[in-house]
C-alpha cells in the first residue's frame, strides 16, 4: 500500500519577510489601507504602528471620512456630531451642556474647555504687569461671540481666539486642559483683529488680518496653576492689508494661514480671483467662476520680516483649513509633492458674497506651475455651522 504524501507546510502572511511589508506599507498611502493591512496578522500590525503615517482623511460636515489620496467613503463614529476641528492633533471640538469639550475621535480622550463667557480679562496700562497687579473682569454672556480657533498646544495648555460683541475685537486666550476660566490680556494700543494662531518651538505666535506676526507671551500663577498671558509683542511686520479687493470686473478675497513645516514658521497667502457681478449694500454676487493663487513665506525671526519661498520641497505637502492647517511628509508614497490641499468655498468667508452655487470641495494647487485640480472629483458638501476639516491619523 502506497503511503500517502506528507502534508505541505501551511504558507502565512506573518512569514513574509519585515522589509518586503515595509515596502507594502510604503505604497499605501490611506489610512483605511493601513487598517486593512494592520488587520492581516500581529506582525503586520506591528509594522505599521513602526512605519510612516498614512495621509491625512477628508472629514465632512454629516461625518463622512475620505482617505486620500482616494478612497470609498465611510462613517467615523467618533466623529459624529462634532462641532469644528482643533488646530493641533486630532482633536474635534463638541458643544457639551456647560460649553465646548475635546476628543480624539482615534484614542477617544477627551479634554474638558471652561465654558466661553468664563472668560477673565483685563486691561494693561503703565502699571504693574504682573499677574497681582490687575484685577480679572469675567465676562458675561453678551460680551462672547465665539471661539473662532482652538488650539491644543500641550497637556497643559490650551489656547483660543475670541470674537467678542462688545467691541467687535478678537483676542488671544489661554486655559489649563480641565479649567475653570480662559484667561487673556486686552492692550487697547494693540488691538488686533487675529486670524491665526500656531504653537511653534514652544512658543504661541497669532497672526493678525494685516499679516503681522504677534509673540504672546504665556506664564503660570504659582499659587493657582493657571496659564495667563502678560504681554502680546509684535515680531514681524504685515505684508498685505485687507481682506478683500475690489477692482473692475474682479472681487479678490485675501485668506491667510499659518502652518509649521520642518521646524519652520509659513505663512500661507491665498488670493482668490472671483467675477464680480453686482455690489449691494448688504452683498456681493460674483460670477460662477473661481481662481485661486498661493504664496508662501517663512518667518525670519532674525531679520523680523517675511521671506518669500517658491517651493515647499518634493517631500512636503500642505493641507490648509481655516481651522486646522498642518505639514505632512509625502516621501514614503508615490503622491507628488510641493503642493496645498485646500477647501473652496470655506464658510468663513463664503456669507461675505452670494453665489449660485454654495457648494465647497477639495481642491490641490501644484505650486511647480499654479495649477489646479481635485482629488476626489465627485465630493463636495453644502458650507453651514458645522466645517468640514482634515484629520491625521
Amino acid at each position: 500500500m502506497e503511503e500517502a504524501p506528507a502534508s505541505m507546510p501551511t504558507a502565512s502572511w506573518a512569514d513574509i519577510p519585515v522589509e518586503l511589508a515595509g515596502l507594502v506599507l510604503d505604497r499605501l498611502p490611506a489610512h483605511t489601507d493601513r487598517v486593512l493591512f494592520a488587520a492581516v496578522c500581529p506582525q503586520w500590525r506591528a509594522a505599521a504602528q513602526q512605519g510612516p503615517p498614512p495621509m491625512p482623511m477628508l472629514l465632512l460636515p454629516d461625518g463622512t471620512v475620505y482617505s486620500l489620496p482616494g478612497s470609498e467613503p465611510f462613517q467615523f463614529p467618533g466623529c459624529a456630531g462634532y462641532k469644528y476641528s482643533c488646530g493641533t492633533g486630532n482633536w474635534l471640538v463638541f458643544s457639551g451642556k456647560d460649553g465646548c469639550f475635546l476628543r480624539d475621535p482615534f484614542s477617544k480622550d477627551t479634554v474638558t474647555l471652561p465654558a466661553l463667557t468664563r472668560a477673565r480679562m483685563w486691561d494693561v496700562g503703565d502699571e504693574s504687569d504682573d499677574e497681582a497687579g490687575h484685577v480679572w473682569v469675567e465676562m458675561n454672556e453678551q460680551e462672547v461671540l465665539a471661539a473662532n480657533k482652538i488650539l491644543f498646544c500641550s497637556p497643559h495648555l490650551i489656547a483660543a481666539i475670541f470674537s467678542f460683541m462688545c467691541d467687535g475685537s478678537s483676542r488671544i486666550a489661554v486655559c489649563q486642559p480641565g479649567g475653570t476660566s480662559w484667561w487673556s490680556v486686552h492692550m487697547d494700543h494693540q488691538a488686533a483683529l487675529f486670524a491665526d494662531i500656531v504653537f511653534h518651538q514652544g512658543k504661541l505666535y497669532a497672526l493678525d488680518f494685516k499679516n503681522m506676526l504677534f509673540a504672546v507671551d504665556i506664564t503660570v500663577d504659582h499659587s493657582t496653576g493657571n496659564p495667563w498671558i502678560p504681554q502680546i509683542q509684535q515680531v514681524i511686520s504685515g505684508l498685505f492689508t485687507g481682506s478683500f479687493i475690489i477692482v473692475p470686473g474682479i472681487l479678490i478675497l485675501n485668506l491667510t494661514y499659518l502652518v509649521e513645516s520642518r521646524g519652520a514658521l509659513l505663512l500661507v497667502y491665498r488670493k482668490i480671483y472671483l467675477g464680480l457681478k453686482a455690489v449691494h449694500l448688504d452683498r456681493i454676487e460674483v460670477l460662477e467662476a473661481e481662481r485661486n493663487r498661493f504664496e508662501v513665506y517663512e518667518a525670519d525671526f532674525g531679520q523680523s520680516r517675511w521671506t518669500k519661498v517658491s517651493t515647499l520641497g518634493d517631500d512636503q505637502v500642505l493641507f490648509l483649513c481655516r481651522r486646522c492647517s498642518r505639514s505632512v511628509s509625502i516621501s514614503h508614497n508615490k503622491m507628488p509633492g510641493d503642493r496645498i490641499f485646500f477647501m473652496e468655498n470655506e464658510e468663513e468667508y463664503h456669507h461675505c458674497y452670494s453665489s449660485k452655487d454654495p457648494s465647497s470641495s477639495c481642491s490641490v494647487y501644484d505650486m511647480r506651475d499654479g495649477k489646479v485640480c481635485t482629488p476626489l472629483p465627485m465630493v463636495s458638501w453644502k458650507p453651514g455651522t458645522v466645517l468640514a476639516t482634515w484629520l491625521l491619523p
